[in-house]
């Protein structure tokens, strides 16, 4: 939000515009692909995530599909087919989200690395 001309808001303000109008109508809209770029990055990172649910959850009715992906290691061998089903199941929400917003995220992505 820091690279949006400041000449907007001013804009906006001679226009007529309340500081939530501002808000809401120009900045927000300017910074929409670089939010839903951060909120992807954020739901990947926390939804994979392993050690954290590991040491706090106690119970194993609530732990995290990573957490539980270590039933399927035994002392009697590992359960392959079984393993590998569970891992394809976690991996398809994140596929969905990053289908469902893959415009955001690329537009988002530009928006960084382009200089100017």
């Amino acid at each position: 939000m820091m690279g949006i001309p400041r000449s907007l808001d001013e804009a906006a303000e001679i226009d007529g515009a309340s500081k939530w109008q501002i808000f809401w109508e120009v900045i927000m809209p300017l910074s929409r692909p670089g939010l839903i770029t951060l909120s992807i990055f954020t739901f990947m990172g926390a939804y994979q995530n392993f050690f954290w649910p590991l040491v706090m959850l106690k119970t194993t009715f609530r732990y995290t599909l990573p957490v539980g992906l270590l039933f399927f290691d035994s002392e009697q061998g590992q359960e392959t087919t079984l393993l590998m089903a569970a891992v394809t199941m976690s991996v398809v929400p994140m596929i969905l989200v990053f289908v469902c917003l893959q415009k955001h995220l690329v537009k988002g992505i530009q928006l960084g690395g382009v200089k100017g």
